[in-house]
């Protein structure tokens, strides 16, 4: 330790009463503490003590301050003249002393009791009102579950007059909540609190104390909006905040009796590590309890196997745990107060049944939910015989399948539905041939193709035999090349191209110029599904060279289509794109408006696969101009959606992202690939919702995001989500959860090779410290920011690191390290290289240093120096068209040569910097209150006081 300074103590206080709560407001507290008795500064002490009475209870270690709170009471007795002016905050923590003594069974009940009479004395005696005893006296009863004393002195607390050390208006009706809902008087509770929530809630408390007290009556009067709003604002507030587990625990019972048991679970695994520091036996006991709830739920439907991430545990085994702990827990309650009101509420938590089937909490369950719900679509309407003129009114069996197996060859979908009608009644007929049973069975098999896997397999199956009994080889040999391309594309990809490979040969050498066309056609898609494109390439450059008979339109375009897919798979982007170009003109001239939407989707495929995203977004709108098949469309409107959700039609895919979630995360069959093809669906769906506004359907979309990558073991997804949330918390005015992000993602980036990407974070981190005038702390993360960039290697960015570090540390009064940061930064500059210090970039940041750099000599009381470097750096400026910054360095060069006594010279620069500036500049009182100051050294008086009577400033 350094030798106790007593201005150094001070400080070290004043630091604590504005530092935010937590770790760091503790370390602050107990450093004062220290220094105070090393240097036996009675009043001192005392100080330190106050203030760490107030750090350990809004970190959540509430039974450290009992110490600190006693022995500052023990001294404002002994020496009331000494301490007067403390009495209030003495008070005050008297609170704090009781509801945390209820909450430690090992507190003796009769000195809880001792505490409150002691309170009681002490405001009547200071003529204070008795608000606050009476609300706290309730609070013992409330505890103890005296249901006739707590409803007494809930009606003494409401009529009692408030004061100065009443609670906020926040935190009393909080309470009220609480005792209102425990009696079933939800509405009277959610009415209370109406005037509460519409005002302005300052309290740190507030308003997440409230909302999470309102979470059950919500949702107990089916006020399902309120809940989900109350559940993700207060949630957010404090899931980075230790010292409020307990209050987690309410949002994690809440989730189990709300039907998501699962977004539960996040809860518990993400708070799970904490329970070792609860901040008491009763939060252990409350979060213990409620996770036991969560976990049971999920057990009782299957998934009691399931691991709990962070746990060496099972959520049954999990489950059991946590409620015999919490079991364990109520009755250490129940021996010291001698009632079983805790044992008994324990009981109530580990049984609730659901006060809600499922209440969706974020916008992608509640599509999804909407989606379940949404009425089944119609049934096709049944095919109308169409008008067949070439088919004769007594065509026999025979002829009708040689014209459907030539519809289907064209790919005439109308004609051979119609031909269907016509054939339908032979598949009972007695007495067909097995080639005739073969040829139906194929058709079948066709007609199954692409919907369900099995039946089409059986259906070519049969046929197969039927050929092999009938002796027709060729179409055996078809049938084998289907069945193969079937397997394909099914999951077994070599065992089928061998299939198809065999049938192609055979066809090749025996076949017709149909089926050897076929059979190039099947060997190519075959080949693209095993993932050799070069090989699919060269048979469909072979199908020309059989002398097919004209397939038509349909089934050349589709040759087309599967060339430009095969060129994309080869990595022979440009070229797809060409061909999926020429694929859309040649469908426009055929009319076939899905093949022109399924060219337009391969060519938005590779065109984004070209970093033309603007371009493959405008194909995915032509595409969707056209009529698709379902599929289709949705694909091609997910794809657009993912383009597009960065950008300022962000707007138009939010619900198609939406629906994209929710169809990954309700699909029955999904395996991990596809979870992780969910989480990436989340995050994009999280931009979009950033960039048009809805930040707080961002933030809880983009919480399931981080929370589902980190499940699936994805970290490069998980950051960028944390990232995204750094920004969305920001935007929510969140900042202590926006930093809690920032450094998160600065500690998982730690290491050599992710040096640069950990810089920039903590570079973010340390701007926004900054802009919350967190001087010193900025400091800090910019130095580690500027040290990261340095290990990466990139001088010009630790250049610009070192000189905001520079500037933080000066408005933090810290000279010594605003002279040190500018000296690492010019150090910096030096190893720019040569052709990197001539940029515009690296001229602009080294224009900066000159100017920041001086303004921190300054503060290190060092003008001579300061003047030497802004000197030139306004030319700097100018010569790079930055004429703002250049006015600004002409004021710093002002400034400091009127610190050096030159008014003389500074008095004409000023004045330029005066006549330059735009009237609407903030910087223009400034410069006139600069250049009044020099006239006044000029012995000028009366042109100085014009000039501050004209600005409306004081002359000193």
């Amino acid at each position: 330790m350094t030798n106790p300074n007593p201005d150094r103590i001070r400080a070290l206080i004043e630091q604590c009463w504005d530092a935010p709560r937590g770790a760091g407001q503790v370390a602050l507290a107990e450093e004062a503490i220290a220094q105070a008795d090393a240097l036996g500064d009675e009043q001192l002490r005392f100080h330190a003590r106050m203030a760490a009475t107030e750090a350990y209870q809004r970190a959540g270690r509430p039974a450290e301050g009992f110490v600190t709170f006693s022995w500052c009471l023990a001294r404002f007795d002994s020496y009331p003249e000494r301490y007067g002016d403390q009495e209030y905050l003495l008070l005050w923590h008297y609170k704090y002393v009781i509801n945390s003594a209820t909450r430690f069974p090992d507190v003796p009940l009769a000195r809880t009791f001792a505490v409150l009479d002691d309170m009681q004395r002490r405001y009547e005696e200071g003529g204070h009102s008795l608000q606050p005893v009476h609300k706290h006296r309730w609070l013992v009863a409330y505890h103890l579950g005296d249901r006739v004393a707590a409803d007494l002195h809930y009606e003494r607390w409401l009529a009692a007059v408030r004061d100065g050390n009443s609670d906020c208006v926040g935190c009393d009706p909080t309470d009220q909540v609480r005792h209102l809902a425990e009696r079933g008087c939800d509405a009277e509770a959610i009415e209370l609190t109406g005037p509460v929530l519409a005002g302005e809630l300052t309290c740190v408390e507030q308003p997440h104390e409230i909302l999470t007290a309102l979470l059950l009556p919500y949702l107990r009067t089916g006020r399902f909006d309120e809940a989900r709003r109350a559940h993700h604002q207060a949630y957010r507030a404090i899931r980075a905040d230790r010292g409020k587990l307990g209050t987690i625990a309410e949002h994690v019972y809440f989730l189990a009796v709300s039907g998501n048991a699962a977004r539960g679970l996040e809860l518990v695994e993400r708070h799970l590590p904490w329970l070792p520091e609860a901040a008491s036996p009763m939060v252990e006991l409350e979060f213990a309890a409620a996770s036991a709830l969560v976990l049971s739920r999920l057990s009782a439907a299957g998934q009691g196997a399931q691991p709990v991430r962070g746990a060496d545990q099972s959520i049954a085994e999990l489950a059991e745990q946590l409620a015999g702990r919490a079991v364990a827990l109520a009755e250490r309650f129940d021996v010291r107060n001698g009632t079983s009101a805790q044992s008994d509420r324990v009981a109530v938590m580990l049984t609730a049944e659901p006060l809600a089937e499922r209440l969706p909490l974020s916008l992608t369950a509640r599509v999804g939910a909407a989606m379940r719900e949404a009425p089944a679509a119609p049934a096709p309407a049944p095919v109308v015989l169409a008008d067949l003129p070439d088919v004769p009114a007594d065509a026999g069996l025979d002829l009708l399948l040689d014209l459907i197996e030539e519809a289907l060859r064209r790919d005439d979908e109308p004609r051979s539905e119609a031909l269907w009608l016509l054939i339908e009644p032979f598949t009972t007929a007695e007495g067909l041939s097995p080639l005739q049973r073969g040829r139906l069975a194929d058709l079948r098999g066709m007609r199954l193709h692409g919907e369900t896997v099995e039946q089409t397999e059986q259906a070519w199956t049969e046929a197969l035999e039927r050929y092999t009994e009938a002796g027709d080889e060729v179409r055996g040999q078809r049938i084998r090349g289907r069945l193969g391309l079937h397997r394909s594309r099914h999951g077994q990809p070599e065992e089928g191209l061998a299939q198809v490979r065999a049938s192609s040969a055979y066809l090749l050498a025996h076949g017709g110029p149909k089926d050897q066309a076929g059979a190039l056609r099947r060997l190519a898609v075959a080949l693209l599904h095993a993932q050799q494109p070069g090989d699919a390439l060269r048979e469909l450059d072979r199908v020309a060279g059989v002398g097919e008979p004209d397939p038509g339109v349909r089934v050349r375009l589709q040759v087309m289509l599967l060339r430009a897919q095969a060129l994309g798979a080869d990595g022979q982007v440009q070229e797809s794109a060409d061909a999926a170009r020429e694929l859309i003109t040649q469908a426009v001239a055929g009319g076939q408006d899905e093949m022109i939407g399924l060219g337009e989707f391969f060519l938005g495929q590779g065109l984004s696969m070209l970093d033309d995203n603007g371009g493959a977004a405008a194909a995915y709108d032509r595409a969707l101009a056209r009529v698709l098949p379902e599929p289709l469309e949705r694909e091609v409107r997910e794809r657009r959606a993912v383009l597009l959700a960065g950008t300022p039609r962000a707007r138009e895919v939010v619900d198609d992202l939406a629906a994209m979630v929710a169809r990954m995360v309700g699909a029955p069959e999904a395996g991990d690939d596809d979870d992780e093809d969910a989480e990436h669906a989340r995050f994009h769906l999280a931009v979009a919702l950033f960039n048009t506004g809805r930040v707080e359907e961002a933030a809880e979309v983009a919480e399931e995001a981080v929370y589902g990558a980190d499940r699936v073991g994805n970290q490069n997804l998980a950051d960028q989500v944390r990232h995204l949330l750094a920004a969305i918390h920001q935007r929510l005015g969140e900042t202590d959860q926006s930093l809690a992000y920032l450094d998160e993602l600065a500690a998982n980036l730690d290491g050599f090779d992710n040096a640069a990407g950990r810089a920039r974070v903590l570079e973010q981190a340390g701007e926004l410290l900054f802009d919350l005038d967190r001087d010193a702390l900025a400091a800090t993360r910019l130095g580690s920011a500027a040290a990261a960039y340095r290990l990466a290697r990139l001088p010009l960015d630790e250049m610009r690191a070192r000189r905001r570090q520079a500037v933080a540390a000066m408005y933090a009064d810290d000279a010594d390290r605003a002279r040190q940061a500018v000296e690492l930064a010019d150090a910096a500059a030096a190893d720019l290289p040569p052709g990197l210090a001539k940029e515009p970039e690296a001229q602009y940041e080294l224009a900066w240093l000159a100017l920041d750099g001086a303004r921190a000599m300054v503060g290190a009381g060092d003008p001579e120096a300061a003047l030497t470097r802004v000197r030139g750096a306004a030319e700097r400026f100018r010569g790079l068209e930055a004429f703002g910054e250049a006015f600004l360095a002409d004021l710093t060069m002002g400034e400091v040569l009127l610190t050096l006594g030159q008014a003389e010279t500074a008095e004409p620069v000023l004045r330029e910097v005066l006549n330059g500036l735009p009237r609407d500049s903030v910087t223009l009182p400034r410069a006139a209150y600069a250049l009044a100051h020099a006239l006044m050294q000029c012995d000028r008086m009366e042109e100085a006081r014009q000039l501050a009577g004209e600005y409306g400033f004081e002359l000193d």
